[in-house]
């Protein structure tokens, strides 16, 4: 994944919580945008000495290798709680919120948005690159 990809999101996160009309955007676009940069932070990853250049590379090899029927969200999601549990509550947030705004129920509230909006700020403290 590209950083550059993360910041778009998460430009356009910032830009709907101000026009307080697309809560539902406002929280798809910020878990996004921090699935973006904690795949950038987490690859390329190291797993049993093999070196994997990306997310892709990894999902394809080392889930059919373990014979795993993980979706790439739970695949993702079970990285960030590995390798990255400083902010795993965050993402599992914005992942479950997202996932609840788009496929549920696009009625979002505005705090609920402005959450989104605060914890994708909050993961990104923990991030190095």
């Amino acid at each position: 994944m590209k950083k550059q990809h993360a910041i778009h999101n998460e430009e356009a996160c910032n830009f709907l919580l101000t026009s307080k009309k697309f809560n539902d955007w406002v929280v798809t676009t910020a878990f996004y945008s921090s699935l973006h940069y904690v795949q950038y932070e987490l690859f390329p990853l190291t797993d049993n000495g093999q070196k994997y250049t990306d997310f892709n590379v990894y999902y394809g090899k080392v889930l059919q290798r373990k014979n795993k029927k993980l979706s790439k969200h739970s695949a993702t999601i079970e990285l960030v709680k590995t390798n990255l549990s400083a902010c795993s509550s965050y993402y599992r947030w914005l992942h479950d919120a997202c996932m609840s705004a788009r496929y549920n129920n696009y009625n979002v509230s505005e705090s609920k948005a402005k959450t989104a909006n605060d914890y994708l700020v909050e993961l990104k403290k923990y991030l190095k690159k």
